[in-house]
């Protein structure tokens, strides 16, 4: 008798796409290796050649970053000049666009390009408290949330700016600099304009920060000397490369070697804040366990049997893979009374410095083996470093060294450790790919800061509010507001550290991304973006038509707070998150 012969298992392909690291622009400006390692940068042949980078003013980054973007303002502002009915058509020709801000006339319709710096006065500003060790990630790290809403009130009020307490906002180049007004003004210099025309472009100093490039149109007060301004202008996003992206280098799974549906299109998967060494915060209260949730997240992507894991062509871990150390301080009454103050304090770093050099190895020993098993499975993996990551403090921070991540490193075609900012491109870059750029989230938390608003709160029956709330920026909101800056960090080397670069501002967004993301935020976030930076309403695209000119902002949650990580989708450029909870286990 013939036997039939056992059905063959389907064989599942995973989703594929060419990449291209473009990551090695912010390699170029990080900071040098004071090491015969070859490890060769740009940074690292100034240093041996006896010129040590540090040496640098830092004032060399605002005027290389003024010079980058100083056109982009201008076109920009004598863009908005023309659509403006506020002002006729007579002093529309007669505004003058000055080469330096010392050369500007008098009550003459002028457009001024420089930096912004917002003076405020220092005094309303509290005390600066280390807890740099002890953050998660970046966000809790500037916005501490230790149940005291007070606190938390009154530091978003030391950052808001107020002129009636002596905040003074000024825009400067190298020749000088002039003060800003927002209101229009009286009299002699007052500037004949309809004010419902200056509403979008309206001068608010609680949405811009100091280092950001921008430029203005308004008059000079001749008597005060005072710039008021009509509207504000920025660089805006970066012009494209391409106008298309080639759509058919974007392949789906496949089954037995047949493409499956357009349905299944290749995903691209966002997760940060892994925090590879310890628990999450709230699994003490919660009873759930994040190595748990990593597991299943593993289990998700490495089995292509299970829902669109195989559709999942790249992960980039956008930073937060290892977690922070824990300090901690012993109290002993004894050694008090036969030691001095200073002893102690050594005593105790010497013995803190050991226990996270410790922990670093252990949370990198389990992050290896982690990311070690999505390879394995033959998925690739970028790595972007994060704030507790042992690599450079100041920005663009370097790749962890392969030592580091020897399991991972192994597989050479597979995994990428990139810098901080993370920049690549997915397909073919010459007929046209798809630019990924983000960050681990330090820059768009530093500058959610400086972002601030005041909402009002009941009047207390004697015309005051004394009960006017404070909040930052939303994440989505400040990352919409980089693309529109046209730079990722304007905030350094002011409040974020960064490399004192003199030739170029390595951060200047120079081509449009199609997908700008962000990590380790609070809570999940995305919007579609148009090539002004403004919201897309259906908030839909074809990817092989507008691609390059639309981008897709994603504000990646932090896995150890909530357990999720986003999917995005390349052609589509729709987004979706996936959430893996275990506290009903």
């Amino acid at each position: 008798a013939m036997t039939t012969p056992p059905p063959q298992p389907t064989m599942i392909t995973r989703a594929y796409t060419p990449h291209t690291p473009t990551w090695q622009r912010f390699h170029e400006y990080a900071a040098p290796l004071l090491s015969s390692s070859g490890a060769g940068s740009a940074a690292d042949a100034v240093a041996t050649a006896g010129h040590h980078p540090y040496s640098r003013q830092y004032s060399h980054v605002y005027s290389a970053r003024l010079a980058m973007l100083r056109g982009r303002c201008i076109d920009n502002a004598q863009q908005c000049l023309k659509d403006d009915e506020g002002i006729g058509d007579e002093e529309k020709g007669s505004v003058n666009v000055a080469d330096k801000i010392i050369e500007v006339k008098e009550g003459v319709w002028s457009i001024l390009v420089g930096t912004i710096v917002k003076e405020m006065d220092a005094k309303r500003r509290p005390a600066v408290e280390s807890k740099y060790t002890d953050a998660a990630d970046a966000q809790s790290f500037l916005f501490p949330k230790d149940g005291d809403e007070k606190k938390e009130q009154e530091s978003l009020r030391s950052y808001l700016f107020d002129s009636e307490k002596g905040d003074v906002l000024h825009l400067e180049d190298e020749s000088g600099r002039v003060e800003l007004a927002a209101e229009v003004g009286t009299g002699a210099d007052a500037m004949d304009v309809d004010d419902a025309n200056t509403k979008s472009n309206a001068l608010d100093p609680n949405k811009v920060a100091t280092g950001v490039v921008a430029a203005v149109l308004g008059k000079i007060c001749a008597t005060k000397g005072i710039m008021h301004v009509h509207s504000i202008h920025f660089a805006g996003p970066p012009p494209s490369d391409n106008t298309s992206t080639n759509a058919e280098l974007l392949r789906g799974p496949t089954n037995d070697g047949e493409t499956t549906t357009d349905e299944n299109e290749p995903i691209l998967l966002l997760v940060s804040g892994l925090n590879c060494g310890s628990d999450s915060p709230t699994d003490t209260e919660s009873g759930a366990s994040l190595a748990l949730r990593r597991e299943m997240l593993l289990e998700y992507l490495t089995d292509p049997t299970l829902s669109n894991g195989a559709s999942v062509c790249r992960v980039i871990v956008a930073g937060g893979g290892v977690s922070a150390p824990t300090i901690k301080e012993e109290e002993s009454s004894k050694n008090t009374k036969k030691k001095n103050y200073n002893t102690i304090a050594k005593s105790q770093n010497i013995k803190n410095s050991k226990d996270n050099t410790a922990h670093t190895a252990f949370a990198l020993r389990e992050l290896d083996l982690y990311l070690s098993e999505f390879l394995a499975s033959g998925l690739p993996v970028d790595y972007v470093p994060g704030m507790h990551d042992p690599t450079n403090a100041n920005w663009p921070q370097r790749p962890l060294h392969s030592c580091l991540l020897p399991l991972s490193c192994g597989f050479v075609d597979l995994f990428g450790s990139g810098t901080n900012p993370y920049e690549g491109v997915l397909g073919d870059e010459k007929s046209g790919g798809l630019r990924v750029l983000g960050s681990d989230g330090l820059n768009i938390a530093d500058l959610r800061r400086f972002l601030t608003n005041k909402d009002a709160g009941e009047d207390d029956g004697e015309g005051e509010n004394k009960d006017d709330k404070v909040s930052s920026s939303s994440c989505i909101d400040a990352l919409n507001a980089t693309l529109n800056y046209g730079h990722m960090a304007p905030t350094g080397p002011d409040s974020l550290p960064t490399f004192p670069s003199s030739e170029s501002d390595p951060f200047v967004l120079k081509s449009r991304p199609s997908v700008y993301f962000v990590g380790n935020c609070d809570e999940f976030e995305t919007r579609l973006v148009d090539a002004n930076g403004d919201k897309i309403a259906d908030g839909s695209c074809d990817v092989s038509k507008d691609g390059n000119i639309v981008t897709r902002l994603v504000c990646v949650p932090s896995f150890a707070l909530t357990g999720e990580v986003v999917l995005v989708k390349l052609k589509s450029l729709e987004c979706e998150i996936v959430s893996f909870n275990d506290a009903s286990l």
